[in-house]
């Protein structure tokens, strides 16, 4: 999961409030913690003579290492392994060789073809690690004697011995964001206010401080934040900034209490299981915050009349014992804000003998109907925050998917605007960079004649890789890189992601049939088939796109029957892929006259000619010997030759 469920009973999917991960950057870190010197005789036997370069290389590592092990470093392993480039290669008397070229090389895993020129990763990598270190020093290590700063403007690191410092200044005031402008641009995030005006507070603003200041000592500091809707910067100086889930407004579901209708049903420890059980499904989805049931309905009345409010949703359940031995769960769902039940569902034939049996089947049924991308809560939350919270996060979120999904309710150019806002205010919202990247990738894909800029190409896989980077147990974000990379033609890599978010959310059919396309363009062609197959059965929803992988998969392993399926769903839906699709279809059916017309209006879609439909070819299929092979058929039935004569095909 991501930080987007940092409510959740689960602190699985909030870095911010799970236990910190076992990563490389803390194990190293913590081994390279020089040990204090002993006094008395032990201190007499210090190797160092007396030399003080090697004293301060000492102190240099002991600081480097105090930063790798903060959080920020620690869950950013590209962070980590930047800083611990550049400062080593300092110590090292080679500061002239820090370049963008050697960082991306030699630290964040480039090929030895980057290009500093098209590719802004060392750029924004850098601005990102000034922001961690500039958190760091601000927070826990305030008292550190020794800072690492990158200076803007070059990599080099810079050393500031702070111990013959004055005294630490007062905390600053804390800061208020501008008022909103009347007029604001449509598609605008209210995420976090944009960078604040420093001034100082007003008497009124001042009492209300202090009122709230006080209210911190008792047990009701967050419910008085979230009715008031206090600005973020203020909540964080008043030690309760809210949760990612909370700036965002992610959907909210609560799992009640399931009960039995009598003594003959599943005992209360049964239920129990199945109550944890679902919990801990749902946190395995992005785009919703879950939480234990409220029996009190404070936080539907707080969150359904915000400001921006937010989707809350509650599920419980009835079992019902029968007369065979087994009992039946009714399940349903309760949109709190409305006060509706918005979905209900029987699952019978579950035995208390088997627990576990039971347990998965409740989970693998529920967890899909609500939480898929089609799902109750998934649709029905994202309508919601875009009729009433458009300006949050997850309106932006839900603009970008009604453009992703071609459902016609929204421009490109409004979640591209607004996409942009919520990474720039947020830049650890990993959701948000996920989604962009899908975004870029989906114009990508459309338009198969305008190749993306090099730039372009390099600020998706960025984006793609930060989300993964900041969320590493995000599904979601993992499916996301996989894409970008079978796109960019990262094939091992890709294949590898893919299996990651399978891992991460079994449960997702539709991340299954992404990955499943992802297998077959990566040549493994017989896997990725099956997986995608698998999930389509299981309910994923069906695109297009799937059957422009499923017909590259029959034409890949010769099978004329799957082939001659596929043919109705191609011609119905004519977009770019399936117009290729349909070609490499029809040449496995030895259909060669139907062939040579498919290529011959493959070959003039929108005048790109054959270049674009290699260039389509290989993103779609950039493993060298299956995209070969898709190109010689596609030769063979006059690619070349049909787009040189400039006719047009008929019809």
């Amino acid at each position: 999961m991501t930080e987007g469920n940092a409510g959740n009973s689960l602190p699985i999917n909030d870095p911010s409030k799970a236990e910190a991960p076992a990563c490389a950057a803390c194990e190293e870190s913590a081994a390279t913690v020089p040990p204090e010197p002993e006094s008395g005789a032990a201190a007499s036997e210090d190797t160092s003579d007396g030399d003080p370069s090697s004293e301060w290389e000492r102190e240099v590592r002991a600081a480097l290492a105090r930063v790798l092990a903060s959080a920020d470093l620690c869950t950013s392993p590209r962070l980590a392994a930047f800083l611990r480039y550049v400062v080593e290669a300092t110590l090292a008397g080679r500061a002239e060789q820090i370049k963008g070229y050697t960082i991306a090389v030699e630290a964040l895993g480039r090929a030895p073809t980057f290009d500093p020129q098209a590719d802004p990763i060392v750029r924004v990598e850098a601005t990102r690690l000034r922001r961690a270190l500039q958190n760091y020093y601000n927070t826990i290590g305030l008292a550190d004697p020794l800072l690492i700063h990158i200076p803007k403007g070059g990599y080099v690191p810079q050393f500031e011995d702070r111990r013959a410092s004055a005294p630490a200044a007062p905390p600053p005031e804390p800061v208020l964001p501008p008022e909103p402008q009347a007029g604001a641009e449509p598609g605008a995030v209210e995420l976090d206010p944009p960078p604040p005006v420093r001034r100082k507070l007003g008497a009124v603003r001042l009492a209300a401080a202090a009122a709230v200041a006080g209210v911190l000592l008792t047990g009701t500091a967050f419910r008085l934040m979230d009715n008031l809707d206090l600005p973020a910067p203020v909540q964080a100086w008043l030690g309760a900034r809210p949760s990612m889930a909370d700036r965002v407004r992610l959907p909210i579901i609560e799992v009640g209490n399931l009960e039995a209708s009598d003594g003959r049903g599943p005992s209360r420890g049964d239920l129990h299981g199945i109550e944890e059980r679902l919990r801990d499904s749902f946190a395995q989805f992005d785009f919703v915050e879950v939480r234990a049931g409220s029996p009190h309905g404070d936080v539907a009345a707080r969150e359904c009349s915000a400001r921006r409010p937010r989707s809350v949703f509650s599920l419980g359940g009835l079992a019902e014992a029968r007369e065979d031995g087994t009992y039946a769960l009714l399940v349903h769902l309760t949109d709190r804000c409305e006060g509706i039940i918005v979905w209900s569902h029987a699952i019978e034939g579950l035995r208390s003998t088997t627990p576990g049996d039971a347990e998965q089947r409740v989970v693998g049924e529920v967890a899909a109907a609500l939480l898929e991308s089609y799902g109750v809560v998934s649709v029905r939350a994202r309508s919601q925050a875009l009729a009433h919270a458009p300006a949050s996060g997850f309106g932006c979120i839900a603009e970008a998917f009604a453009v992703l999904r071609n459902d016609g309710s929204a421009s490109s150019a409004v979640p591209r605007a607004c996409l942009t806002q919520l990474v720039n205010r947020d830049g650890e919202l990993a959701l948000g960079h996920a989604v962009r990247a899908a975004a870029m990738l989906d114009e990508g894909m459309g338009d198969p004649v305008a190749s993306l800029p090099p730039e372009r190409v390099a600020e998706m896989l960025h984006e793609a890789e930060l989300a993964v980077d900041l969320a590493p147990a995000s599904a979601y974000a993992a499916r996301t890189l996989a894409l970008v990379q079978l796109f960019v033609g990262e094939t091992e890599a890709a294949s590898a992601t893919a299996e990651q978010a399978l891992r991460l959310n079994p449960l997702d059919h539709d991340i299954a049939a992404s990955m499943g396309m992802v297998f077959i363009g990566a040549g493994r062609v017989a896997e990725g088939e099956t997986l995608l197959l698998s999930a389509r059965t299981h309910g994923a929803a069906r695109s297009p796109l799937q059957e422009t992988y499923l017909a590259i998969a029959a034409f890949l392993r010769d099978d004329p029957f799957s082939a001659q399926a596929l043919v109705p769903q191609l011609r119905m839906h004519p977009n770019p892929g399936n117009r290729l699709a349909l070609a490499l279809a029809l040449h496995a059916l030895d259909r060669d006259s139907d062939e040579r017309e498919a290529v011959r209006s493959l070959a003039h879609l929108e005048g790109g000619g054959p270049e674009a439909v290699r260039r389509m070819v290989r993103h779609l299929l950039p493993a060298p010997v299956a995209s070969e092979r898709a190109l010689t058929a596609l030769e063979s039935a006059g690619l070349s030759q049909e787009a040189a004569t400039g006719k047009r095909p008929r019809g």
